[in-house]
């Protein structure tokens, strides 16, 4: 019984992840934009004394 209720929250977890997953799909950042990013940080915080 404990088991059932383990895969049921499991399950529900899962479902609702994925939820989120592709309702914010169109959020996610290209790994080149990231990189451009950092790159940007990083040399903002090199210029600042």
């Amino acid at each position: 019984m404990v088991t059932y209720g383990c895969l049921t929250l499991l399950f529900l977890f899962t479902i609702v992840k994925s939820i989120f997953y592709y309702t914010r799909k169109d959020h996610i950042i290209a790994p080149e934009e990231i990189e451009t990013q950092l790159l940007q940080l990083i040399n903002h915080e090199e210029s600042v004394p």
